[in-house]
């Protein structure tokens, strides 16, 4: 099986297409990125991350390509999204909103550091460049079923 065209959804949903190399036999399925790295064997770019590197100018396109390619191979990743396209820039280094730095300070002292490794991690886990306070809301949401209202 070969990938064909991989869109993205949304930030972390990925639908696909693989086409059987021998009989021509498609097949489609959506998930996120990490589940489809453990589908595809070569770098496969998404047609987001595709239109974000055609409208590079040229002399830029092969550098910012390679450097892509090189950071998804380091982490073991195979499909290049915009996401991880932006993480790469940033070298796997999530950056910090100041609305949600300023937040972040107001959880008290005990929960404050497990929840910053908590937020970071999912934030790299999405290939997210930054933690938002969206991000912190949902999180606060899942975890103690609070959707609104302020850390």
């Amino acid at each position: 099986m070969t990938p064909g065209l991989i869109e993205e959804m949304t930030d972390d949903q990925l639908w696909g297409i693989w086409e059987c190399t021998v009989c021509g036999a498609q097949i489609g399925g959506e998930g996120s990125p990490q589940d489809f790295d453990g589908f595809v064997r070569e770098i496969t770019w998404t047609d987001e991350a595709l239109y974000q590197l055609d409208r590079l100018p040229p002399y830029l396109e092969p550098l910012v390509r390679d450097e892509v390619v090189s950071f998804t191979r380091q982490r073991h990743q195979w499909v290049v999204t915009h996401a991880r396209m932006i993480s790469s820039q940033h070298k796997g280094i999530v950056v910090w909103n100041p609305e949600a730095q300023k937040r972040l300070a107001n959880i008290p002292a005990p929960v404050r550091a497990m929840a910053k490794v908590e937020l970071e991690r999912t934030a790299i886990d999405r290939n997210l460049p930054e933690v938002t306070v969206s991000l912190m809301e949902e999180l606060k949401a899942r975890y103690f079923g609070l959707g609104a209202g302020r850390s």
